[in-house]
């Protein structure tokens, strides 16, 4: 039995020497380079939820609202229901030409990966969502908009306002496109975004009114007879935000408690009705975090190529029936939005 082991041990030695042939540094980098997640995916559903609201438990209370309003006895929810995706799909771009878009020499899958640099985000560690070249589309999305005083019951007894529509969706993203996220040297998540869309279409955007209006103004003639009418829609058809649509620049936020100051109406202790007050702090641009690749680092902005859409008139949501009505085109160019660095907006309760 030793003899046979010996003999085996002999055979299998020139292959053990050939597995432990030296790599060399080019491969070992290719190997140690690879850490990281790679996802891709084809995915189609259906999204549905049957009510979502906000609610307002005490109305409007004499502490936050101007002496010439008045107050309310109690609140109310405002809210949507109805929530209907169809046909919601997200999926690795495959034929499209956008903006000179080609698979699969630019077919990337969405990456997550953590990393340090020491030009980058003052050297703080951060991690990297590579959007990847993404086809988001969808069927169709309607829900209706809602006002009542129970959240449970918003669906059957709340006040309708109107039926929200949207047709069909396609939105292309670039695959340069990502999001870094990172703190800074104190507690708070900052958000730096470079993210580019090279087309987004919509089949129509409506707001409906499902019970239309009779002809209740002080004229004599029936206008709208009652009885008489019907639902209404008013909306864009053939609407196209063409690209690239940019988003960069960097937000910030932050929870604090106050125990002094505007927000806590004096100092607690010292002023009458002083009180601690948790904000939320949202802020806009930062050329301290700058990523040097990303631009304008010190603005938050939003570039959009040509709007055009028409705007309709019709019976039905999605404004292409015979007897729908045009009233004009719209055509939006060079919008741009740039928000400052530094600037901000605070959140808190009343």
């Amino acid at each position: 039995m030793k003899r046979v082991l010996t003999f085996l041990a002999i055979m299998l030695l020139p292959l053990s020497v050939m597995a432990m042939t030296p790599v060399s540094d080019q491969t070992l980098s290719d190997v140690t380079g690879q850490a990281g997640v790679n996802i891709n995916a084809d995915l189609m559903m259906d999204i549905a939820i049957g009510t979502l609201a906000w609610g307002d438990a005490d109305g409007i209370t004499a502490n936050y609202s101007h002496p010439l309003w008045g107050t309310t006895d109690g609140g109310g929810y405002v809210g949507i229901t109805g929530f209907d995706i169809d046909g919601l799909r997200i999926k690795a771009r495959e034929t499209d030409t956008f903006d000179g878009y080609a698979a699969p020499a630019q077919l990337k899958p969405i990456t997550i990966d953590v990393a340090t640099d020491a030009l980058m985000y003052d050297g703080a560690t951060f991690v990297r969502f590579g959007l990847g070249s993404l086809e988001i589309s969808m069927g169709a999305l309607d829900f209706d908009v809602r006002l009542g005083t129970d959240a449970a019951t918003l669906e059957t007894t709340g006040n309708m306002l109107g039926v929200v529509s949207i047709g069909a969706m396609s939105i292309y993203i670039d695959p340069i496109s990502y999001v870094d996220i990172f703190a800074d040297s104190t507690c708070g998540v900052n958000i730096a975004l470079n993210v580019e869309i090279d087309e987004f279409d919509i089949g129509y955007v409506s707001w409906g009114d499902t019970d239309g209006i009779a002809n209740d103004g002080i004229g004599a003639m029936p206008w709208m007879a009652s009885g008489a009418q019907s639902a209404g829609y008013v909306g864009l058809a053939d609407l196209q935000i063409g690209g690239p649509i940019t988003v960069s620049g960097q937000v910030a936020i932050d929870v604090t408690t106050s125990l002094a100051g505007i927000y806590s109406h004096g100092i607690v202790g010292t002023d009458p009705e002083a009180a601690p007050v948790s904000v939320v702090h949202i802020q806009f641009g930062s050329s301290v975090y700058s990523d040097p690749t990303a631009g304008a680092a010190d603005l938050f902005q939003v570039l959009v190529g040509p709007i055009t859409a028409q705007v309709k008139l019709d019976s039905v949501a999605s404004l292409d029936s015979v007897g729908a009505g045009t009233l004009g085109d719209i055509y939006i160019s060079g919008f741009g939005l740039d928000i400052y660095g530094g600037s901000w907006v605070d959140i808190w309760a009343h």
